[in-house]
Order: C-alpha cells, then sequence, then structure tokens
C-alpha cells in the first residue's frame, strides 16, 4: 500500500512540477520575443554595396545605377550616409574605395577664387558637382568620406586651405553661414554653423589644431542667441520660431566639435549654453510619438509624424550628452525594426538605412539573437514495476488516479476553451470568441450604459498579394498585420479576425469620435509599416457606435456598411456612420450567432 501511495503521488507531483515549468516556460517565450530585438550587419552591407556606381558614388535605387540623373547635387551627401554606414558596420573592404576616393578628389578645388571673400586669401573646399561651387556642407561631406576611407593625408589636399575657408564664413554674431544654402545669404543659421563645426572638428582632429578661443567662444554665442529660455528649443536663426527638431541636435553638436579638450570638457561647453533637462524635457513633450516609438522632426501638430532621421539626431545628442536614460530605449529599438527589410534596408533609402543603422549603434542592439527558452519535457512517471498490494491500497491507488485524471481532464479542457477561443493563423481572437464578449458587453451596457463601439476594417486589394505572391505570403502579411493593430490597442479592447482578410475591434468604454480617432491612427500606423517581401498594406475602416435598443447584429452591420463605404470612397480611409444609410451598397447581412 505504502509504494502503491508513493508512486501516485510522484505522478500527480510530477505533473504539477510540469504544469509550472510549463507556465515558467510560456512566460520566458513571452519575454524573448519581446526582447530578442537585433540587426544584421551583413545584409544591410550587402544592400548598401549594391548601389555603388563604378566612378565610385553611390545611389539609392540600383536600377538607375547607370542613369546620369543619378550623378546630382545630393549625390555626394548619398555617398558620405553610405560610406559611414559600411564604416560603422565593417564593410568597407566589400567597396570599391579607390573609385570612392577619386570620385569625391574630382570634386575638390585647390584654389578657391579668394577674392570674393573677406580677408582674400588662397582657400580650397570641396563642391557637389564640378560645375558648382564650392561650399561648407558639400566640404564637411568630402572631409567626413575621406576621414572614414582614411585619407585625408592624401597629398593632393590641402588640409590648412580647408580649414581657412570653412573659417572665413563665421560671422561677428559667432555663426556660419553658407553658400550651398543661398536662401540664408550671408546670414548665420544653425543648419550652416553646425556643418561648419563638424568639418573643423575632423580637421582639429586630424592635424591636431586647436581651436582659436574667439571661434569656439563666437559659436556658443550664436547657439545661445538661438536657444529658447523658456521652452529649451532651439531655433534656426535668431528670431526665427522654435518648431525643427533638428535644429536641438545641430545646438549641441556644434559646440560639441569646436571646444579644445577632452569630451567632458566639451560636454561642460555645451551646459554652459543649454540647460540639458530643459531641453531633452522639451524634445520628449513636443516631439516624441510614443504611439510609434519615434521622434518627429516639427511640433506643430499637422506635421507630426515618426521620422527616422529625426529619432536619430535625438538619440544621437542624447547619447553625447549622457542623457539616453530619459527615454524609452527599448520601444525606440522596437520601431526601428518595425521598418526594416528583409534586404536589410531601413525605411526604403540610403538616408533611412543610415539613421536606422546610427540608431541601433547607438541604443546598443546586439547584432546576435537571443537564445530561445528551452521547452521543458515530460517527466517519466511511469513505475518499472507494479507492487503486491492489499485490496485497500489498490483502492486507494484507484482514487488517487482518479483524482489524477480529473485534474488532466480539467487541464486538457481548459486548453480547448482557449484554443476554441483563438484564430489559428493570427492568434488573436476569432469570430466565435469576439461574439461572445460583445453580447458581454451589450449586457453591461443595459446596466451602465457606458459608451461602446465597433471598428471594422478590411486589408485593401488583399487578393492581389494572394495571387502575386501565394497564400503563404498572404497568411504571413495577415499576422504581421495583426501583430501592427495589437500594438495600437489598449488591454480592454477585444481584437478578432472576422474572416478571411477582415478584423473587427470591440472598444468598450469609447464613444464614437474616441473609435474614430483610432481608426485612424491604425489606418496611419498600417500605411507606414513594412510587411514581408518588402509589401506595403493599407486597410478601409469602418466606425460606429452602439445606440439604445441596437441587437448585436445591428451594431455589426453598421460597422460593416460603414467600412463598404469607406471602399467605395477610394479605400485607405476611415468613414463612421450613425444610421444605416447608403442603401445602394446593399450590406451584407451578418448574422450574430
Amino acid at each position: 500500500m505504502a509504494f502503491a501511495v508513493f508512486f501516485q503521488w510522484k505522478i500527480a507531483n510530477d505533473a504539477l512540477q510540469y504544469s509550472q515549468r510549463q507556465i515558467q516556460y510560456q512566460q520566458a517565450l513571452e519575454a524573448y520575443r519581446e526582447n530578442n530585438i537585433y540587426y544584421t550587419p551583413a545584409t544591410t552591407i550587402q544592400w548598401i554595396v549594391n548601389r555603388q556606381n563604378p566612378a565610385g558614388f553611390f545611389v539609392s535605387n540600383p536600377d538607375m545605377l547607370f542613369e546620369p540623373s543619378q550623378l546630382n547635387d545630393s549625390t555626394l551627401r548619398a555617398t558620405r550616409y553610405a560610406i559611414t554606414t559600411l564604416r560603422d558596420l565593417g564593410g568597407l573592404r566589400q567597396i570599391n574605395r579607390i573609385a570612392v576616393a577619386e570620385y569625391v578628389m574630382g570634386l575638390y578645388k585647390a584654389d578657391v577664387d579668394g577674392a570674393r571673400y573677406a580677408p582674400p586669401g588662397r582657400y580650397a573646399g570641396f563642391r557637389t558637382l564640378p560645375n558648382e561651387p564650392v561650399g561648407v556642407r558639400p566640404t564637411m561631406d568630402a572631409l567626413m568620406i575621406l576621414e572614414a576611407l582614411d585619407l585625408l593625408d592624401d597629398p593632393r589636399i590641402d588640409l590648412q586651405r580647408i580649414w581657412d575657408f570653412i573659417s572665413l564664413h563665421q560671422n561677428p554674431d559667432g555663426g556660419f553661414w553658407d553658400e550651398h544654402y543661398p536662401a540664408f545669404g550671408m546670414a548665420s543659421s544653425m543648419k550652416c554653423t553646425s556643418f561648419a563645426a563638424r568639418a573643423l572638428g575632423i580637421l582639429h582632429r586630424h592635424m591636431n589644431k586647436p581651436f582659436p578661443q574667439e571661434l569656439s567662444q563666437g559659436v556658443r554665442r550664436f547657439v545661445s542667441s538661438v536657444t529658447d529660455p523658456v521652452s529649451g528649443g532651439v531655433r534656426q536663426q535668431p528670431g526665427a520660431p522654435v518648431e525643427d527638431s533638428y535644429n536641438a541636435f545641430r545646438a549641441v553638436i556644434a559646440p560639441l566639435d569646436t571646444t579644445n579638450g577632452d569630451l567632458p570638457a566639451r560636454r561642460r561647453a555645451v551646459q554652459d549654453v543649454i540647460n540639458m533637462d530643459r531641453l531633452s524635457g522639451y524634445l520628449v513633450r513636443e516631439y516624441y510619438l510614443p504611439d510609434f516609438g519615434a521622434f518627429s522632426r516639427y511640433s506643430e501638430p499637422k506635421k507630426k509624424k515618426p521620422s527616422l532621421k529625426a529619432t536619430h539626431l535625438v538619440i544621437w545628442l542624447l547619447r553625447d550628452m549622457v542623457y539616453l536614460d530619459h527615454i524609452d530605449k527599448h520601444r525606440i529599438s522596437k520601431y526601428v525594426m518595425s521598418l526594416r527589410s528583409p534586404s536589410g534596408q531601413y525605411g526604403g533609402d540610403i538616408y533611412t538605412t543610415y539613421s536606422a543603422i546610427g540608431l541601433l549603434q547607438k541604443l546598443g542592439v546586439p547584432t546576435r539573437p537571443l537564445t530561445p527558452p528551452a521547452k521543458p519535457e515530460k517527466l517519466v512517471t511511469v513505475p518499472s514495476f507494479v507492487p503486491a498490494v492489499f485490496f485497500i491500497a489498490v483502492l486507494l491507488t484507484l482514487i488517487l488516479g482518479h483524482q489524477a485524471k480529473k485534474m488532466e481532464l480539467q487541464s486538457i479542457n481548459r486548453a480547448l476553451s482557449i484554443q476554441a477561443s483563438i484564430d489559428s493563423l493570427t492568434g488573436i481572437y476569432n469570430r466565435q470568441k469576439f461574439e461572445s464578449l460583445l453580447k458581454d458587453e451589450l449586457d453591461k451596457f443595459g446596466r451602465y450604459h457606458h459608451p461602446l463601439s465597433v471598428i471594422m476594417f478590411d486589408v485593401d486589394d488583399f487578393k492581389s498579394i494572394n495571387d502575386q505572391q501565394g497564400h503563404l505570403v498572404g497568411d504571413q502579411i495577415l499576422r504581421e498585420i495583426s501583430a501592427v493593430i495589437k500594438r495600437g490597442l489598449r488591454n480592454s479592447d477585444v481584437f478578432a479576425r472576422w474572416g478571411g482578410e477582415e478584423f473587427i475591434i470591440l472598444l468598450p468604454g469609447t464613444d464614437r469620435s474616441g473609435a474614430y480617432r483610432l481608426a485612424e491612427k491604425l489606418r496611419a500606423l498600417l500605411e507606414s509599416s513594412r510587411f514581408s517581401h518588402d509589401r506595403r498594406v493599407t486597410a478601409s475602416f469602418g466606425v460606429t457606435e452602439l445606440l439604445e435598443g441596437d441587437e448585436p447584429e445591428n451594431l455589426v452591420r453598421r460597422a460593416d456598411l460603414a467600412m463598404l463605404i469607406a471602399k467605395e470612397q477610394g479605400k485607405n480611409r476611415v468613414h463612421s456612420l450613425v444610421e444605416e444609410t447608403h442603401s445602394h451598397l446593399k450590406p451584407r447581412y451578418i448574422g450574430i450567432g
């Protein structure tokens, strides 16, 4: 009897331990999926290498590699982004570096006409095209390329003349101008000042040439004149509005790059003119978009949208000033990775890819995936022999076995209940579960009269994805759409797959205007995301609110009708409906079982 009781206890105990390990495994797996953020340098390197023209420069579209139009006044800048990204990823050996150097040297002007400058002298610089005038911005781009290639000691370059050329662009107010930006004329701007500062910083490091005191003090004086003491933001020029987050980066990098001494001394020079607590708070308050995990370039509400470049520049300045703890690094890393395509590019072109790689490196995102948690193995609990026992021992064994079987069946029933509620493709609720939860919410509405709204959306032109790339790709995109939408919802919202490429969302405690705003946000989130095989996806959304006396089928049918109207009006839009109009659409009957 003792043996029988012991073995049955061991079976039950092992089952309990296995159940606990399963729970721990599920928790570890959820944490792994949330935190397994990494990037692969090799794919990005190859994506950039494929865009090098034999003449040395880089283009955004490899299909246009040999088009003459690709050699324009933006080519030098794109080449700088490509070269500095390859340097940071360790990929410079995979390109024709000699061709790059010759392309850049073809833009060098060794003897700039000094008569047009004050004071006249012998100057040198770079231009964007051989027939264009030299400027501070192209000189900065060229110096960054040559520094990355370790070619600043090329005997054809006169670094002192370049230093003198950039320095003569400093105005009495301490800021710089640049003939490359004629809109500013010869007036100082934060943009031109930052370009001059970065170029001089490269020469300062390579030539071991100290900055003149009047140059450094002038830069800090100009930065102080464009910094708003109330908000902490930065203007383009004195008296201009505070609206562009780029200027915050420029205001930090200018004194940081034109001050003598080690990094702590240079940071102190920045803090002499910029209150970093105020600036960091201003940037988060006015430019950060928590729904995306990104920063916007502009603070004006109509212009606010997530920007890889703006996010990179904000993170850059916060990293340099040791203020990264003020932001959600994990959320921003997920935003960057959401824009990655299988080819290794981010956001669609060389510049956004440069910004993304810069962000990932400054945030410390690894280049290798995490090790996934090991799935627990089921313990072997059956004994190797059955001892002879008394009748009462057998009876006890049967009773305990019955109890264990009952627990096992309860566990299976719970698992089946969950499985019956989940859509097997997307992992969200299925239609049956949604209908059950909708009835529960209608019962609550009858008691408390809290607002209740529904959003229904349909993926636009989804049939073309299945026709062109197959159903496996279509299924993968449906899973990715579900993940994108789920990130934009509250825990209290009910998100389900209605059927095919149609989805439905139940919003307890939300009126129709709130549902409309959420639908518009979700529509924009889908439109700005990239999906498998570099596909862009849009959807049409219908919104409605529960009315007094509504049955479940009335509410869903009205949301479906609103969605059809959105489709009829051109797709990729949101339509809100109070009552069932537009009878010419012959709305589909949608029953609630």
